[in-house]
C-alpha cells in the first residue's frame, strides 16, 4: 500500500469547515437585542431593540435620540456520537464501537448596539445598528472529529494487512488530534425610515458586513502497534528494527545475509507506514467584507394592530485566505488553501410579523421568517445539498404588570433543510425549539434596563451510512479495483480479505446540540 491510499483515505478530514450560528439559517443570527431574548417575537414590534427585526418601525418611535446597549454570554455544545467498527482498533477506545466527540463553543461577551434619530417632524427616522450577524464565538474539539478517526481507523486495517499487528494479531492505532474554530460576521447597518402618515412607514438601509475565521487543526503522530506490541511511526518503526537487527548481528547471533533480508522486509513494511503516518496540519485565516441591501415596511392599522416585514438581500462573500497549512496537498483542503478565495455568501432573508395589543398594558406578537439558503452560494456548491431553505416562526407576548415593570417570554422554532449529504460534523445544525423570557424596568423616562434568558432545544439527527464517510469507496478507487455491477465497495474490500464483512465500514453519527444565552441591556431614550 502506497501514500496514495494514506491521501485519498484523509481526504475528507478537514473538508467544508465553518462554524454554524445561534439561530436562524446557516449563516444568520438574529438574536440581535435582550429584547429579542426575552420574547423571539419581534417582527412587528416597535421600539428601538428591535432595529434589527423591524427597521421601519423606528419611525413611529418618539421625536429626539434613541440609545440601546445589550451584551450576551452564549454557551453552546455541538456533541456527535458515532458508532464505526475500526474504532475497536483505537487503544483509547477499549475495544467500544462507539465514540461521542464533544464539541464546546463559547461566546463570553456578545455585544449589540442599536441607535435612531427621530426628527421633530416625526417624518425621519435615521437609525445605525451593530451586532454580531453570524458566527457566534470559538468552537474546540479536544479529542477530533469522527471524520479525523475514523480515517485514521479505517487506515489501521490496511496497515494491519501489510504487517503491523499487536501480539494477538489484530491492528490497533494510536494518533494525536485536535480542532478548534474561530468564526465571527460584524454587522455595520445603516438606514433610514420615513413616515408618509399616521399609519405607513418604509425603510432602505444597507449593512456593511465584516467576515473573519480561523481554522486550527491537525491529525499528527499517527502510530500502529507491531508484534512487539510497541507503537510506531515510520522512522520510529525503521530505526528501532534496523538497530536490533545490527545489535544481534554484531553479537553473533545472525549472519549478515540473514541480516540483510530483515534489513529489506523493515524497509518494505517501513515505507507502507510511511504513507499512513504524515502528520496532517491546518492553520488558516479567512476575512471578507459584503454589502447587504434591506428594505422594510410597517403598517401601524391602528391602536391595536401592527404588521411590518422586511427583506434582506443576499450578500456576496468571497473569503480570502492566509493560510500556514502542513502536508496538506491532495488532502481535500483545497477550500483553505493559501491566497484561495472561497464562495460563503450570507442567505437572503424574509420575515414578516404581526403585534396585536388587545389592552395598552399588554403585547401579543407572532412572526415568520425564511432563509434563502439553497440561493446564496457556497464553495464546492455546498447550498445545493440542501433541501431548501431554512423556516422559522415565532410566538411571544409582553405584559406591563406594574407601571414601570414589563414581563416578556416568547418561543421559535426553527426548521432546516438538512439531508445526510449536507450534515457536517464541524458545521451542523438541528430542527429546534427556543424559549426565552425575561423582565424590562423603566427606572424613568430615559433609562429603562432589561435582562433575558433564551435556551434552545435541539433534535437528534441520525445518519446512517452504509459506507461511513465514503471511506470504501476512496479504498477501491486508491486500488484500482473495478467493481462488477451489483458489488458494493465495501463488498468488494471483504472480498479481497481487507476488512471481515461488507457491513464492517457501515456507520452512524448522531448530531446533538445545546445552546442557552443570557443577557443585560440598557436603553435610553432623550
Amino acid at each position: 500500500m502506497t501514500k496514495k491510499i494514506q491521501n485519498a483515505l484523509i481526504a475528507g478530514v478537514f473538508a467544508m469547515l465553518s462554524l454554524p450560528t445561534m439561530a436562524g439559517g446557516y449563516l444568520t443570527n438574529t438574536n440581535q437585542s435582550i429584547s429579542f431574548l426575552r420574547n423571539p417575537s419581534q417582527d412587528a414590534a416597535i421600539d428601538i431593540t428591535s432595529l434589527y427585526n423591524n427597521p421601519a418601525g423606528s419611525a413611529f418611535l418618539a421625536p429626539g435620540f434613541h440609545l440601546s446597549i445589550g451584551v450576551m454570554n452564549v454557551k453552546q455544545s455541538r456533541d456527535v456520537t458515532t458508532t464505526y467498527a475500526p474504532f475497536m482498533f483505537g487503544t483509547a477506545n477499549h475495544g467500544e464501537t462507539t465514540k461521542k466527540f464533544k464539541g464546546e463553543a463559547n461566546a463570553p461577551i456578545l455585544p449589540s448596539l442599536q441607535f435612531a434619530y427621530n426628527t421633530a417632524n416625526k417624518l425621519w427616522s435615521f437609525s445605525f445598528d451593530f451586532g454580531l450577524i453570524g458566527g457566534g464565538g470559538k468552537c474546540k474539539y479536544d479529542e477530533g472529529l469522527p471524520s479525523f478517526e475514523s480515517a485514521v481507523a479505517a487506515l489501521s486495517l490496511i496497515a494491519g494487512t501489510s504487517g503491523f499487528q499487536n501480539s494477538q494479531g489484530r491492528p490497533s492505532y494510536k494518533f494525536d488530534t485536535f480542532m478548534r474554530g474561530r468564526s465571527y460576521q460584524y454587522g455595520f447597518q445603516f438606514g433610514a425610515a420615513h413616515k408618509f402618515h399616521d399609519k405607513l412607514s418604509i425603510y432602505g438601509g444597507l449593512r456593511l458586513l465584516y467576515v473573519t475565521n480561523n481554522y486550527f487543526g491537525y491529525v499528527k503522530n499517527i502510530r500502529f502497534q507491531y508484534t512487539d506490541d510497541n507503537y510506531y511511526t515510520a522512522h520510529e518503526f525503521m530505526a528501532a528494527q534496523h538497530d536490533y537487527y545490527k545489535k544481534i548481528t554484531d553479537a553473533g547471533y545472525i549472519d549478515e545475509a540473514t541480516a540483510n533480508a530483515a534489513h529489506h522486509k523493515i524497509d518494505q513494511l517501513g515505507y507502507k507506514l510511511e504513507g499512513f503516518t504524515e502528520n496532517i496540519g491546518l492553520n488558516c485565516n479567512q476575512d471578507a467584507w459584503g454589502l447587504t441591501p434591506i428594505i422594510g415596511v410597517d403598517w401601524k392599522l391602528n391602536d391595536h394592530w401592527n404588521f411590518a416585514a422586511k427583506f434582506e438581500f443576499k450578500t456576496k462573500i468571497r473569503l480570502k485566505n492566509e493560510s500556514f497549512n502542513e502536508n496538506t496537498d491532495g488532502h481535500g483542503l483545497e477550500k483553505y488553501e493559501n491566497d484561495k478565495k472561497v464562495e460563503e455568501d450570507v442567505p437572503a432573508i424574509l420575515s414578516v410579523g404581526a403585534m396585536y395589543s388587545p389592552i395598552k398594558q399588554v403585547r401579543i406578537n407572532g412572526g415568520f421568517h425564511y432563509f434563502f439558503d439553497k440561493q446564496a452560494t457556497k464553495f464546492a456548491d455546498e447550498n445545493k445539498k440542501l433541501s431548501g431553505g431554512t423556516w422559522e416562526i415565532t410566538a411571544g407576548a409582553e405584559w406591563d404588570f406594574m407601571e414601570n415593570w414589563t414581563v416578556s417570554a416568547g418561543w421559535q422554532t426553527t426548521r432546516y433543510p438538512n439531508t445526510d449529504a449536507s450534515m457536517r460534523d464541524i458545521s451542523f445544525a438541528t430542527n429546534s425549539n427556543s424559549f426565552g423570557f425575561g423582565l424590562k424596568w423603566q427606572i424613568n423616562k430615559t433609562v429603562a434596563v432589561e435582562a433575558a434568558y433564551f435556551q434552545t432545544i435541539y433534535n437528534t439527527y441520525e445518519r446512517n451510512q452504509s459506507d461511513y464517510a465514503g471511506l470504501a469507496s476512496t479504498a477501491v478507487r486508491s486500488l484500482g479495483y473495478t467493481l462488477p455491477a451489483g458489488v458494493s465497495a465495501p463488498q468488494a474490500l471483504a472480498a479481497q480479505g481487507l476488512i471481515p464483512n461488507a457491513d464492517f465500514l457501515s456507520g452512524t453519527d448522531k448530531f446533538d446540540r445545546t445552546n442557552r444565552v443570557f443577557g443585560v441591556g440598557v436603553t435610553l431614550g432623550f
